[in-house]
C-alpha cells in the first residue's frame, strides 16, 4: 500500500511538470518582467495579476521539479534499500534452505539406519522363530520316533513270546505225543482169534520176527532209561511266568510318564516364549500386521499344546500311580 501511494504520488508530479513544460507562458522571465514594470510603472491590475499568478506558478514548477528530483532520488534510495532487503532475504533463505536439506539429508539418514536395524531384526526374528518351530518339530518327530520304535519293540516282543508259547506248546504236544507211542508200544497187544485154522509157513515166521525185535528194542529201551534216570514228565513243563507281564507293563507306564512329563516342560517353555514375543510385539507400535497376527497364532497353537501335553501328563501319571499300587498289592 506504501509503495502504490509514492508511486502515484510520482505519477502526479510529473504530470504537472509536464503541463507547465508545455506551457507557452513560460517563455516569459523576471528580467522582462522587471524591465516592463519599470517601463510602464502604471499597468492594469489585471496585467499584475497575472503576472503574479504566472511567477506563482514558475514557483510552484520549480519546486514541482524539485520534489520530482527528490522523489527520484527517494525512489532509488527505496529501491536500493529494497535491493539490499531482497538480497538479505535471498541470502537468508539460501542458508536456511542449506540447514534443511542438511537436516533432512540427516533424517533420511536415520531413516534408512532405521529401515536396516528393522529387516535385519526382522530377519533375526524370523530365524529364531524357524529354529523353535524347527525344534518343536524335531522334538515331535523324535517323540513320534521313539513311540513308533516302543511300538515295534512291543511288537516284537509280543512276537517273540508268541513264537515261545507256540514252541513250548509244541515241545509239549511232541512230548506228550511220544509218551501216548510210548505207552501203546508198552501195552500188550490183544491176541487175535484164527479165522482160518491154515495159515502159510511164511506169515508166520514173519510174525515170529516182528515179535522178537520188538521185544528186544523195548528191553534196550527200558536198560536205557534205567542208565539215564530221566526226570518225570511232568516237570518238562515250564513254568509260567506270572511277575514278568507287570515288571513290563510297570516300565512301559514309567517309561511313558517321564516323557509326558519332557513333553510337558517343553510345551510350557514354548508356550511360554511364544506368550513373551507376542506382549512385545503387541506393546511395539512399530510391528506389522502381518508379523503380529503370525505372532498371535504361534501363541494360541503354542497353548493348545501345553493344554494337551498337561492332559498327557496327568493321564500317564494316574495310570503309572495306578499300577504301582496294583502292584504293591
Amino acid at each position: 500500500m506504501k509503495k502504490l501511494n509514492m508511486f502515484r504520488y510520482l505519477t502526479g508530479l510529473i504530470a504537472l511538470a509536464f503541463i507547465l513544460l508545455t506551457n507557452p507562458t513560460n517563455a516569459t522571465d523576471r528580467k522582462s518582467s522587471s524591465r516592463n514594470k519599470k517601463a510602464a510603472p502604471t499597468e492594469d491590475k489585471r496585467v499584475q495579476d497575472y503576472k503574479r499568478r504566472i511567477a506563482d506558478i514558475n514557483q510552484r514548477v520549480a519546486a514541482a521539479q524539485k520534489a520530482l528530483g527528490q522523489a527520484a532520488a527517494d525512489y532509488k534510495a527505496q529501491v536500493a534499500r529494497k535491493e539490499k532487503e531482497l538480497k538479505g532475504l535471498s541470502d537468508q533463505y539460501r542458508e536456511k534452505a542449506a540447514s534443511t536439506k542438511k537436516v533432512v539429508g540427516d533424517l533420511r539418514k536415520d531413516q534408512a539406519e532405521l529401515g536396516e536395524a528393522l529387516e535385519k531384526y526382522q530377519k533375526a526374528l524370523k530365524a529364531k522363530q524357524e529354529a523353535d518351530a524347527k525344534r518343536a518339530s524335531d522334538a515331535k518327530r523324535a517323540a513320534a520316533a521313539k513311540q513308533a520304535a516302543e511300538a515295534n519293540r512291543k511288537r516284537e516282543e509280543a512276537k517273540k513270546k508268541a513264537a515261545e508259547d507256540a514252541k513250548r506248546a509244541a515241545a509239549k504236544k511232541a512230548v506228550e505225543d511220544a509218551k501216548k507211542k510210548a505207552d501203546a508200544r508198552r501195552k500188550p497187544q490183544p491176541k487175535r482169534t484164527e479165522t482160518k485154522k491154515c495159515t502159510s509157513t511164511t506169515s508166520d515166521h514173519q510174525q515170529k520176527r516182528v515179535a522178537a525185535s520188538r521185544a528186544k528194542h523195548e528191553a534196550a529201551k527200558r536198560e536205557h532209561d534205567a542208565r539215564k534216570k530221566p526226570t518225570p514228565k511232568k516237570q518238562t513243563k515250564p513254568a509260567p511266568k506270572k511277575q514278568t507281564p507287570k515288571k513290563v507293563d510297570l516300565d512301559r507306564l514309567r517309561a511313558n510318564y517321564v516323557r509326558a512329563q519332557k513333553s510337558d516342560d517343553s510345551a510350557k517353555r514354548l508356550y511360554a516364549k511364544a506368550k513373551r514375543a507376542y506382549d512385545e510385539a503387541r506393546g511395539n507400535k512399530k510391528t506389522y500386521k502381518v508379523d503380529l497376527e503370525r505372532l498371535e497364532k504361534n501363541y494360541e497353537r503354542a497353548k493348545k499344546n501345553a493344554y494337551t501335553a498337561g492332559r498327557v501328563l496327568v493321564s500317564a501319571k494316574r495310570a503309572y500311580e495306578y499300577a504301582r499300587q496294583k502292584r504293591h498289592r
